[in-house]
């Protein structure tokens, strides 16, 4: 009963703090945001210029291994920036936390020297552990503190399908490695926090943190949950109210829905805001808060007390007058920025493209009855995917190896096209043969549906597969009105060069410093990182964007949200039904919803 009392008025003593921590969240989220990512995007696309390569992509690391050294040199001078940029975010608000668990104000100079005091103490042990604490442990245990450096560090949704797909070996290892994993990030909670505050060495400070949680875990967890829950509650009864309160204004009053839509969502960024800021600093406040309940938070440092305390400054005319002027052109820009976003149309209708040719499960990927029975649908495009096969010729099928679809445990490129056609491939209860490209077009012909070729290369892929693609393939494709997409860099850019008539496009797996200057026509983006920014910024550049693979209503809604021109999906039907719902204009109520989710 102690221990829930003690978890409580932590938890209310971590919510009472929220004007504590304003100053110093913010500012450091600003500095991040605002000014050292894009400096670093910035500095990585011009080192990538000064190589002649357009794209940090997988295909083009090796390129950068073997043939640019400074290249290279210079994109790992970036790797560590971040690293340190990292230690200084936790070392910053680590600071803060402490302070104000102290109850001693600090000016911003002051905070800033003692985190620059840290950075000099920093050892080769101490960055190791760092990186295998923030970049391992936390991100795989779920626990950590917002950093947006580390914002778009995310495992693609595609590959968690792959790993999870029928594999329940996989799935067990899964789960007990992030059972593992989280079991360290609070035993060795404790690590960095003594590191900086009370400058112990590494393998002293690893030794009192595991000492220090012995049989204290599930007491720690508490407070993550305690804190953690009550952080969620609050914001989604927030949501929810406002949310909830605009809709019935919708209803009951419509001449008021955009005022009102405006206050709501100025109070939602007000919120969302908070989100931030409890976020952040909540793994900060347990750790600090548990080391001052058990006496082994140390005392104010001495560099604190060696700067001059700064004088009472009163309030002014002219400071008021300027904070009035400040926070007015501040109100007038986000009530028009608010205004613009509430009242500008916001849902286009995109194309269509069904995902290996399937719709939901309706036959076997990358096969003829497959593409019959999809093209029933009228999708804009039918996604497949074509391989070069050990006689040079093309065969129609996604993985890079026949096993798990045919039981064959080869690579398409070690049989000839005539070998590959005696396979059959068993999947969704259903079996069918393994399909030339030849076929495949000539069905696709003949029940006038248009596709999307992707090609993927490998390894073992003979040097002019390009310009035997465009030979063999030039008319029909262009006839037809096909495009075309590759995951591969270097030969989405050959196809165009080579061939400026063909549509095509380049497929990334993740969005990390926006589109890739290139020469094509599209971009291809896995959904779980891709953002309005980058739809923006592609068509400002005169590209489009499609969004793989969308297979839920939310998900599609929100894509088309962004504005993006097309959607691949497993779920064809499901993406025509939810393009009807949601292609004319959204409530107000529902762009605050998206907005709300992240969309905006």
């Amino acid at each position: 009963m102690t221990y829930l009392k003690n978890s409580f008025k932590n938890m209310i003593d971590f919510f009472s703090g929220t004007s504590a921590y304003f100053r110093d969240v913010l500012l450091m989220h600003g500095f991040m945001l605002f000014i050292l990512l894009p400096f670093l995007a910035s500095s990585t696309r011009f080192i990538l210029r000064q190589g002649q390569i357009n794209y940090l992509s997988y295909d083009t690391i090796p390129i950068i291994f073997a043939k640019h050294p400074g290249v290279l040199i210079a994109l790992l001078l970036i790797l560590v920036l971040i690293v340190i940029a990292v230690f200084f975010e936790f070392t910053f608000l680590l600071l803060s936390i402490f302070f104000i668990k102290k109850k001693q104000p600090i000016s911003l100079s002051n905070l800033l020297k003692g985190t620059f005091l840290q950075l000099k103490k920093i050892r080769f042990s101490t960055i190791l552990f760092f990186l295998f604490y923030f970049f391992l442990v936390l991100p795989l245990s779920g626990l950590g503190f917002n950093s947006d450096l580390l914002a778009k560090i995310k495992i693609p949704a595609f590959i968690m399908d792959f790993i999870f797909a029928n594999r329940v070996t996989i799935i067990a290892l899964v789960l007990l490695g992030y059972l593992l994993f989280f079991y360290l990030s609070i035993r060795l909670i404790f690590a960095l926090p003594e590191m900086i505050l009370r400058d112990v060495p590494f393998r002293q400070a690893v030794k009192e943190s595991w000492h220090s949680t012995k049989n204290h875990f599930f007491r720690i967890l508490g407070q993550f949950i305690v804190i953690g829950g009550s952080i969620l509650v609050f914001f989604v009864l927030s949501y929810t109210v406002i949310l909830s309160a605009q809709a019935i204004i919708e209803s009951a009053f419509p001449e008021y829905a955009l005022v009102s839509a405006v206050v709501a969502m100025t109070l939602l960024q007000f919120v969302l805001l908070l989100n931030i800021i409890f976020s952040t600093v909540g793994i900060f406040y347990i750790t600090i808060d548990y080391m001052d309940d058990e006496g082994f938070l140390p005392e104010i440092p001495q560099w604190f007390f060696s700067q001059k305390k700064p004088a009472h400054k009163e309030w002014t005319a002219l400071k008021i007058g300027s904070f009035v002027f400040i926070a007015t052109i501040f109100g007038i820009g986000v009530g028009t920025y608010n205004t613009n976003y509430l009242s500008t149309p916001s849902i286009k209708e995109p194309l269509t493209l069904s995902h290996r040719g399937v719709d939901d499960g309706n036959g076997v990927q990358n096969s003829l009855t497959a593409l019959e029975k999809t093209s029933l649908e009228h999708p804009s495009y039918v996604e497949m995917d074509v391989q070069e096969t050990k006689d040079k010729q093309f065969v129609v099928f996604h993985d890079f190896n026949l096993k798990n679809l045919t039981g064959v445990n080869k690579r398409p490129n070690e049989l000839t096209l005539a070998e590959l056609e005696k396979l059959t491939v068993t999947e969704n209860g259903m079996q069918a043969p393994v399909c030339s490209f030849d076929d495949y077009l000539a069905k696709a012909k003949q029940l006038n549906q248009k596709l999307l070729i992707e090609i993927k290369t490998t390894k073992q892929d003979s040097p002019d597969l390009v310009d035997r693609f465009i030979e063999k393939y030039r008319n029909i494709v262009l006839k037809e009105e096909h495009i075309i997409q590759t995951l591969t860099f270097n030969t989405a850019t050959e196809l165009k060069e080579k061939e400026p008539d063909f549509y095509v496009g380049y497929i990334l797996p993740f969005n990390i410093v926006g589109p890739p200057v290139a020469n094509v026509d599209f971009f291809t983006m896995e959904y779980t990182t891709l953002n309005r920014n980058f739809v923006n910024a592609a068509h400002s550049d005169g590209k489009k964007v499609y969004a793989w693979t969308a297979n839920d209503e939310d998900t599609m809604t929100r894509m088309m949200f962004y504005g993006v021109d097309g959607i691949i999906t497993d779920k064809l039907k499901l993406l025509n039904e939810t393009i009807r719902t949601d292609v004319d204009e959204l409530t107000y109520s529902d762009k605050l919803l998206h907005f709300v989710i992240g969309i905006g």
